[in-house]
Formats: C-alpha cells, sequence, structure tokens
C-alpha cells in the first residue's frame, strides 16, 4: 500500500484533516452578496419548478389509475344490454379524467410542455388507450388523433376562469 493509503485501502482525502462538525475560521457568509442573492433566486425557482413537476407526476398517476380503471370497466362488457350501461358509466369516467387533464393544462399554463414531458407522459398515453378502447367498442373502428385532440380542447367555461384563451393540450406536441 502507499503511504496516501490507510486501512481498507481508501485514499484519505484533503478534508479528511478538517472536523466535521465545525467551521473553518475566516469563512463567513454574506447573505446579502450578490452571489448569494442570486443564489438564493436560483434556489426558489428551482424549488417551485420542482414543486409544479411533483404536482404534475401526482395528477399523471391519477389519469393513469382512472384510465386502466375505465379499460376494466370496458372489458365487463358481455351482452348488448350490458353494453350501454357501461358505456355510459365508462363516459362519465372518462369525463372526470378530462378534467384532471384539464388541472395538468392549468399547470402547463405559460409553461414549456417540453420540460414537464416525462411528469405528464404515461397519464396521456393510457388515457388514449381508454378512449381508443371505448370508441373501439362503440363503433368497431379506431380513434382518429384529430378525433382525441378535439375532446381536449379546454374553454374557459370548462375552468370558471374569465378571459383566459384556449388551452390545447395535444398529443403530437407531446412527440
Amino acid at each position: 500500500m502507499s503511504n496516501k493509503e490507510g486501512s481498507g485501502g481508501f485514499r484519505k482525502r484533503k478534508h479528511d484533516n478538517f472536523p466535521h462538525n465545525q467551521r473553518r475560521e475566516g469563512k463567513d457568509v454574506n447573505s446579502s452578496s450578490p452571489v448569494m442573492l442570486a443564489f438564493k433566486s436560483f434556489q426558489q425557482e428551482l424549488d417551485a419548478r420542482h414543486d409544479k413537476y411533483e404536482r404534475l407526476v401526482k395528477l399523471s398517476r391519477d389519469i393513469t389509475v382512472e384510465s386502466k380503471r375505465t379499460i376494466f370497466l370496458l372489458h365487463r362488457i358481455t351482452s348488448a344490454p350490458d353494453m350501454e350501461e357501461i358505456l355510459t358509466e365508462s363516459e362519465i369516467k372518462l369525463d372526470g379524467v378530462r378534467q384532471k387533464i384539464l388541472q395538468v393544462a392549468q399547470e402547463l399554463s405559460g409553461e414549456d410542455m417540453h420540460q414537464f414531458h416525462r411528469a405528464i407522459t404515461t397519464g396521456l398515453q393510457e388515457y388514449v388507450e381508454a378512449v381508443s378502447f371505448q370508441h373501439f367498442i362503440k363503433t368497431r373502428s379506431l380513434i382518429s388523433m384529430d378525433e382525441i385532440n378535439k375532446q381536449l380542447i379546454f374553454t374557459t367555461e370548462d375552468n370558471g376562469k374569465e378571459n383566459k384563451t384556449m388551452r390545447k393540450l395535444r398529443f403530437r406536441e407531446m412527440k
């Protein structure tokens, strides 16, 4: 072993000579310095972005769970009279999912959607699967992307806010 290595074969680092629970003398931090103020601003911005990301992840999980429940519900169709009742119930569930997607659109208002892409993709994919399956059961044909996007155009009446522009959450933007 070299003289830099102690027992166990690990190299000793420079800072291992300093006590871990004491500050170095003469290194007081001026909290009003421009550098510290800039870092404080960066910290607040990153914390806000992280909080938004976490809210979007939670909404995406909720969308995923409700979409899966809708798919499981649609798998229970066994007869024609049963079909109408289940399709009605699935439409109610998908309306609830669309309300969650509206919340996602509100969170992303004014933001670059691509920064939060990973937070919401799984929920949106599961929603598309549920809507596609429901449409296939109803019509025996596949739903187009434009038809799915039309269901996700939210107007001011949907979110209760006045004088706001419409927000589209388009799947083509997500790719």
